[in-house]
This record gives structure tokens, C-alpha cells and sequence, in this order.
């Protein structure tokens, strides 16, 4: 058989499977169909040495890489595709690509979990974890299960039947005349680079190296920070017990343990439900340190080192997950915070356990390069270390390893505070570590998502209604205190998020509910409206009210709400608390909800 040969067989047996699977990953049908076509393309210019290297792999990643830098994949696109499954699509495109690529490659792509996730370019352990939990989003976010969501998998297949296969000879002369417009392209960028930046970088010296360059013109390179020599990288890497005593000058601290076991699987800290964020690290080390005369204080130090950057990254982001996904009982997030640095920022998030004795949780996060770094602090009360104190404390974790292995280290850190981090599931609403402790309840919160066209969030004195055509799309959850046997059926919470047409209607609808409201215990008789609060930051504003309405001839019983209307943009979330009896929360405790639901409205998708 020769070459041509070759590649035409490739060609027309794989075209189908292969824009198929780019459709299905952007969601956009023409995007897919032009992307894959160019694949192609670059497969038969590249035919020598990819051909006995799985070529199909080699079609797939070149097509997705096209989608990903096209202006044209949007998912406002996919409503154009009357014969899309737009539901499964938003779905796909709210995982993240990784996952939605597994997903795909394991269905459409007819490939095993070990080929997939080799093709996106992961552990075939962290493949496994990341379909289950891929997979368990889905389920949630269509209300299906895996049969029915691989059978409408399949169905994106009749999107694309229909679409011309271009010959085979058309993809080869493109491919031979994009080759020579590549190498002119090239050329005419080299004379540039010499005779144009160079003279002006070099000061006349148009063949000076990279290395001779000054600093300034390395500016798309990696940053010291990012190149560090794990190799170097040992327990002597740790903050001393010295380095520590600056979270708590009023007592002295001391280093209990070291650990450099990779095979420990108990967590060291609450939230996190494995040891290590890196499945398979080359190393590892958790110090931990107690405060003198204390059993209250303590401080853990941890370090992971990666086989890669990509891997030290999802490390790094299942870190922070673990926390802005926490699911204790009685445990809340306080406060959020980024430490600016010249070399790359930090995170630091402030959680509360309202259990006996209450405890405060500090928690600092930092990844440079392959290593990713944690700093949880633990305190009894509801004061926990100065935040500047922690981040300097953090800083100099980070500082010791730089240093050691060659970075470029920095002092100069500034501590903001900023909105909490996503959480894995509805980030734009609330999450479960958002809501308060009710009473003695030791139960953990769980939510459920609810038919936004009946609005749970509703009362009889707003009557918000978000199925106007002001509303571009709507969803709601409801939140229950789970297991919790003594609580009445009517107790919990509710939210609903929309995000409108356009800022000047959201904003006339949040003004019609506050007016409504307002206006309430005029129009309903029975009706006391009380405990108004509005409130306002850069990003967001809204009000909230306590409702109460009379149940009987006695008008001191009545049957409370608190309710609030928050809006960010485009987007409004109503959010509405029933409490009953003695199951209530303060007025302050309900605005920090609320509050809380205007920073998750930046997530709206």
C-alpha cells in the first residue's frame, strides 16, 4: 500500500468518529467540522511520523486544540442547532476540559479509561477519579443515570451525520500548500526577529544569545518561581519552629513530628479527605508543630512534589476544592483571601467549626512549579492568627524552597481579601460551607436542585416570577439540614439565580421585588414586614427583610421569612430562609448569606 494509500484508508475510516468526538467537546458544530478538517490537514503533513503512532490520538488533540483558540465555540452557539441536545452540552461544558474530553474519548471516541486518559495527558489513576467524579456531576447536573447519559452521549452523533467529507485529495493539496505558506511565514519571522528586535534588545548585537539577553526581554518566559529543581527539595525545606512562633508571640512552639511516608493515607487536617493531593507524588513531607503549654494550637506544614507542573497544578486545585467543598457539621467559611506576589499569588481561606469547643481553621495554599505547599493553622475560639502574620508565614514556607532550589524569591506580599474560591458543584450558587450552624443541630447541610419556573425562593409578598423573556436562564436549589429528625418539614433554605438579557433588566426586576416588598404590609393586611438591611460592595448590591405573616386571629403568631434579593450585572439570585421556633438565625447571620450568594454570582456561567 502506499503512502497516499495509507493515508486515504486513515482518512475516510476515522473522519466520522473523529468530528463527532470535536463536537461533542465544543458544542459547536461548524467550529468541530472546520477543526477536524484542518486536523487532517496537519495528520498528512506529519504522516511520516505519526503514522504508527496511534494517528487518531494525533487527529483528535491537533482538532480540540483548534476549537479551544476558535473565537467562533461558544455554548450561545449550540441554541442555533435545533437538532443539538443543548441540555447535555451545557452539562459537557461545565466540567472541565480534561473531563469532558475523558468523557467523550470513553463513549464517542469507542476508547478504554487507560487510551483516554493517556490522549489528555493524565495519570490513568487520576483518569479513573477524574471520570467518577465527571461522571456523578453529570448525573446531577441532567437528573440521569450512566445508561440513559451514554445513550444521549451516542445521540450527538446525528448532529454531525450529515456533514460533507471533503476528499481526500483536497485535505493533502491543503495540507502542501499550508506547508510552504508555514515555512515563507517562518523565514519572514526569523529576518524580523534578527533585524528588527534584535538590534533594538542587543543594542546593535543581532546574534547575542537568549542568555545574553537583559531581563526585561524574557518577559514570555517562566519565571524563576516556575523552574525549581525538586531533586533539592527535602525536610530541611520546612519552616523551623522558630519561623512558626511568628503566628503566636505570646507562647513558644515546638516540632512534634515529621513525616516523609508517601503511603500515609490519614489526613492531617479537617476538609480534606485524603493526605495528598497528588495521587502518585515523588515526595512528600508534613511537619507538624504544637504551641508550648497548648493542646489547642497547632500548625501543619506540607509539601508534595509532582512528577510535572500539569500535575502539581490539578494538585493544587483539588487542594483548594477540599476546603471551598467542605462538608462538616457545624463548619462554616469565614473569609477568603489572595496574597499578591511578584512570582504568583497565594489563597488563604478562614473556616469556623461551631462544635464544642468552637475551633478556627486557617488555611493557606502556594504552588510553584512541581511543588505545591499547605499551611493549616488550628486554634480554639473564634480568633484564629493575624491574616498579614499568616501570609508572611506563608511566604516564608515558600521562600525556604525557592531558595533552595535556585528561584528567584520575594518578600513583598500584599494581603487582599477577595471572594471565596468555586465550589465543584452549582458554583453560582451557595455552597454547603457557606450556610450557618442552627442551633445544637450537628447535621451537615445538603442541597438539591429545584424547578426554578415555581421559584422556592418566593414569598407571598414578592411573588418574583423568573420565567419572564427578561430571563435568559434560571435554576434553583433548595437546602436542608439532612438527617436532622427534629426539624419541621417547612424548614431550610432556598435560592434561585437567573441572569438576565441585560443589566438594565435585571436591575428593574431586583427594584419591582424591593418595592413589592416594601409596599407589602399595605396590600396584605395579615402581612408585617421588618429587619429591612441593604447592602452593597464593588461588585454587587441587594436588601433583605424579615416577612412575618399572622396564622390566626392572634397576631402574635405568625409564621416568618427572610428573604433577600441580590443582584451582580446581569445577575440575580433571590435567596429566602424559613425558619421555625427556635431553628432561626439572626438578621446579621441571614445578610452574611446573602452577602455570601453575591460573591458565588461571579460564577455564573
Amino acid at each position: 500500500m502506499t503512502r497516499v494509500d495509507e493515508f486515504n484508508s486513515f482518512y475516510s475510516s476515522t473522519f466520522a468518529e473523529a468530528v463527532q468526538v470535536t463536537y461533542a467537546v465544543s458544542g459547536d458544530r461548524q467550529v468541530a467540522y472546520e477543526a477536524t478538517v484542518d486536523a487532517y490537514r496537519r495528520a498528512w503533513r506529519d504522516w511520516s511520523k505519526i503514522r504508527d503512532r496511534h494517528p487518531i490520538s494525533y487527529v483528535r488533540n491537533e482538532a480540540w486544540k483548534l476549537t479551544a483558540v476558535s473565537r467562533g465555540t461558544h455554548p450561545l452557539r449550540r441554541r442555533h442547532e435545533e437538532d443539538s441536545d443543548t441540555g447535555l452540552l451545557t452539562a459537557l461544558h461545565d466540567l472541565s476540559v480534561d473531563d469532558r474530553r475523558l468523557i467523550v474519548l470513553m463513549t464517542l471516541g469507542n476508547t478504554d479509561l487507560e487510551e483516554a486518559s493517556r490522549e489528555v495527558g493524565l495519570p490513568a489513576e487520576e483518569g479513573i477519579e477524574n471520570v467518577t467524579t465527571a461522571l456523578a456531576a453529570l448525573e446531577t447536573a441532567l437528573g440521569e443515570g450512566i445508561d440513559a447519559i451514554e445513550r444521549r452521549m451516542h445521540g450527538l452523533a446525528a448532529v454531525t451525520s450529515t456533514l460533507p467529507v471533503p476528499p481526500s485529495a483536497s485535505i493533502r493539496t491543503a495540507a502542501k500548500r499550508g506547508r510552504q505558506r508555514n515555512t515563507v511565514l517562518l523565514v519572514a519571522a526569523a529576518v524580523a526577529l534578527i533585524f528588527g528586535g534584535g538590534f533594538v534588545a542587543t543594542d546593535g548585537d543581532a546574534l547575542a544569545t537568549k542568555g545574553d539577553l537583559p531581563s526585561r526581554q524574557k518577559l514570555g518566559d517562566e519565571t524563576p518561581d516556575v523552574r525549581l529543581d525538586a531533586a533539592k527539595i527535602d525536610a530541611g525545606n520546612l519552616l523551623t519552629a522558630r519561623q512558626v512562633g511568628n503566628l503566636d508571640t505570646t507562647t513558644s512552639w515546638k516540632v512534634e513530628s515529621t513525616d516523609e511516608d508517601v503511603t500515609n493515607t490519614t489526613p492531617y487536617a479537617t476538609c480534606p479527605t485524603q493526605r495528598y493531593a497528588d495521587k502518585n507524588p515523588v515526595k512528600v513531607f508534613v511537619r507538624t508543630y504544637t504551641a508550648a503549654g497548648s493542646d489547642n494550637e497547632r500548625l501543619a506544614q506540607s509539601i508534595e512534589l509532582s512528577k510535572s507542573d500539569k500535575i502539581a497544578t490539578a494538585s493544587y486545585d483539588r487542594l483548594v476544592q477540599w476546603y471551598s467543598d467542605c462538608e462538616h457539621p457545624r463548619v462554616e467559611l469565614v473569609a477568603a483571601y489572595t496574597v499578591k506576589r511578584p512570582f504568583g499569588d497565594f489563597q488563604i481561606l478562614k473556616l469556623r467549626s461551631h462544635r464544642e469547643p468552637e475551633r478556627t481553621f486557617t488555611v493557606g495554599f502556594s504552588h510553584s512549579g512541581t511543588i505545591t505547599s499547605t499551611l493549616v493553622h488550628e486554634v480554639d475560639g473564634a480568633k484564629g492568627p493575624s491574616i498579614q502574620a499568616f501570609a508572611r508565614t506563608l511566604n516564608d514556607s515558600v521562600s525556604k524552597v525557592c531558595a533552595d532550589s535556585g528561584g528567584t524569591c520575594s518578600d513583598s506580599i500584599q494581603v487582599m481579601r477577595t471572594d471565596p474560591p468555586a465550589t465543584s458543584k452549582a458554583p453560582s450558587f451557595l455552597g454547603i460551607v457557606d450556610l450557618p450552624p442552627i442551633a445544637d443541630i450537628d447535621k451537615v447541610w445538603a442541597a438539591a436542585r429545584f424547578d426554578a419556573s415555581t421559584n422556592p425562593a418566593a414569598t407571598l409578598c414578592d411573588k418574583a416570577d423568573f420565567t419572564s423573556k427578561a430571563v435568559s436562564k434560571a435554576g434553583s436549589r433548595i437546602y436542608v439540614l439532612y438527617q436532622a429528625n427534629d426539624l419541621p418539614q417547612e424548614f431550610g433554605v432556598a435560592e434561585t439565580v437567573a441572569r438576565f438579557t441585560s443589566t438594565k433588566k435585571a436591575k428593574a426586576f431586583a427594584d419591582l421585588v424591593q418595592k413589592r416588598i416594601e409596599a407589602c404590609d399595605d396590600e396584605i393586611l395579615s402581612a408585617q414586614v421588618d429587619q429591612t438591611e441593604s447592602f452593597k460592595n464593588p461588585s454587587f448590591s441587594g436588601q433583605a427583610w424579615r416577612v412575618g405573616f399572622e396564622i390566626s386571629d392572634d397576631s402574635k403568631k405568625r409564621v416568618y421569612y427572610r428573604t433577600a434579593i441580590i443582584r451582580r450585572g446581569a445577575d440575580v439570585a433571590q435567596v429566602t430562609f424559613t425558619p421555625a421556633g427556635k431553628y432561626d438565625i439572626s438578621k446579621k447571620k441571614f445578610v452574611a448569606i446573602a452577602e455570601r450568594a453575591g460573591t458565588r454570582l461571579k460564577y455564573v456561567d
